[in-house]
This record gives structure tokens, C-alpha cells and sequence, in this order.
């Protein structure tokens, strides 16, 4: 299983504020759910074998986004242990 935590960026970064936390059985899931909370966003440095090449060199996967509107977030996945 894993979670995953969006949050919102503001004030260049400094600031990150949770948005939306869930959960998903799989890294294809927990894709599925960055791209269904946030559908205008390039989603291609979310792929599977990139995501889960992270979690087992570091543990999670961050990467920070853009909406197409200018809006910033961090999207976080991890393993649940």
C-alpha cells in the first residue's frame, strides 16, 4: 500500500499546506489519483518504473507540479509501512 499527500506551495515554496491525503494499493492507483485531484497537470514524470524506482532508492517519490492556472504542489508518494 501506498499514501500519498498532496500540498499546495505558496510563497516560492516556503510554505507547503497539505491538501489531500489518501491512500492506494498500488503506484498505478496512487498515479491514478495525482492525475484524477489534479487532471491539468503533466503527469509523464509520474510513471510507474519512475515511481517506484524512488521508493526503493529513497523511500517515497516527491515531485513538484503546475497547474495550468499557475498553482503549485508537492505530490508525495511513499510505501505505507
Amino acid at each position: 500500500m501506498f499514501r500519498i499527500v498532496i500540498s499546495r506551495l505558496t510563497d516560492d515554496g516556503l510554505r507547503i499546506t497539505p491538501e489531500r491525503r489518501s491512500t492506494a494499493m498500488s503506484v498505478d492507483e496512487a498515479v491514478g489519483a495525482v492525475e484524477e485531484y489534479l487532471p491539468t497537470v503533466d503527469t509523464a514524470a509520474f510513471g510507474s518504473g519512475a515511481v517506484q524506482s524512488s521508493v526503493n532508492r529513497v523511500n517515497d517519490f516527491r515531485h513538484d507540479v503546475s497547474t495550468a492556472d499557475g498553482d503549485h504542489y508537492r505530490v508525495v508518494i511513499a510505501p505505507m509501512m
